[in-house]
């Protein structure tokens, strides 16, 4: 943590995450008391024109299921971008604990994930880094909500194949088109289907290397077990579909499908008492 951090308009709390380009900290603002994530970007890492794509894209995609950017906080040493505070953690934070999850529970937050998708969809980004890490769980009147963060290698999907923006994701959620550098809307809902897989199952579809995820996500058909509702089941093979012309068209289209099945598992249409596989070990 910085020096400079210090002397801004907030007050740091302490780490409450970090990735490969920087550092996430709560903090509170000196002045009001609102509680605040600052995300504290490498300059040498994550140079400035990405640091101005992820917070025009932030900008522009107002959502209750997308985190919101509030401020630019600019010091000597760096640029933090002033974000809601989202005080459940990520959902990797619940995948990698004994945490058991209904149905219900798992449906939601896909639903929310999707609403979130179709918006940024709408408008032409694409996320490309769809993962359990980005998303940020927050508590509502209602309950949990699924929150997308992290929109620091996020495109315009018309943007040419080959421009140089840097890091192409993370392996484990890559559609396989993605390995060869293509960013088409349908690949942030190929990753949409890893989540749900590992939601459900408590492991991904693959693993591995990055060069052997690249074979598995382009040659082999991930294994659904057959106590996966059939509805569930038909969604789940959809979403991972290697072709992009037999997945999901769309984040409204695959979310419409999700709310049949919520609403059959409200109707108690579905087996009663799910609860998803432990995590997998460290």
């Amino acid at each position: 943590m910085t020096r400079q951090i210090r002397r801004s308009h907030y007050r740091v709390l302490g780490l409450v995450g970090h990735g490969q380009f920087g550092r996430v900290y709560g903090a509170i603002h000196r002045k009001t008391g609102e509680l605040v994530a600052l995300k504290d970007l490498h300059k040498d890492r994550f140079p400035t024109h990405k640091f101005l794509r992820e917070l025009r894209f932030l900008i522009s995609l107002e959502h209750p299921n997308i985190v919101t950017c509030h401020a630019l906080e600019h010091s000597v040493s760096g640029r933090q971008l002033v974000l809601d505070y989202c005080e459940g953690g990520t959902l990797r934070s619940i995948l990698d604990s004994e945490m058991a999850l209904s149905l219900e529970e798992v449906l939601g937050f896909l639903l929310d994930i999707l609403a979130a998708l179709d918006h940024a969809h709408q408008q032409g980004i694409v996320h490309c880094d769809i993962k359990p890490e980005n998303i940020l769980l927050q508590l509502t009147p209602g309950g949990w909500t699924a929150r997308i963060s992290d929109f620091g290698i996020a495109r315009l999907s018309q943007e040419d194949a080959e421009s140089d923006l840097g890091p192409n994701g993370s392996p484990a959620y890559m559609a396989p088109e993605r390995f060869y550098n293509q960013h088409p809307l349908t690949s942030d809902l190929y990753a949409v289907g890893v989540i749900l897989y590992e939601l459900l199952l408590g492991q991904r579809p693959f693993s591995g290397t990055p060069a052997e995820l690249l074979v598995a996500h382009l040659n082999q058909l991930p294994e659904v077990p057959g106590e996966i509702p059939t509805p569930l089941r038909q969604i789940l093979l959809r979403a991972l579909q290697k072709l992009l012309s037999k997945r999901f068209q769309s984040a409204q289209e695959m979310r419409q499908e999700l709310v049949k099945v919520y609403q059959q598992n409200q109707k108690g249409e579905l087996p009663a008492g799910f609860v998803r596989q432990k995590p997998l070990p460290p």
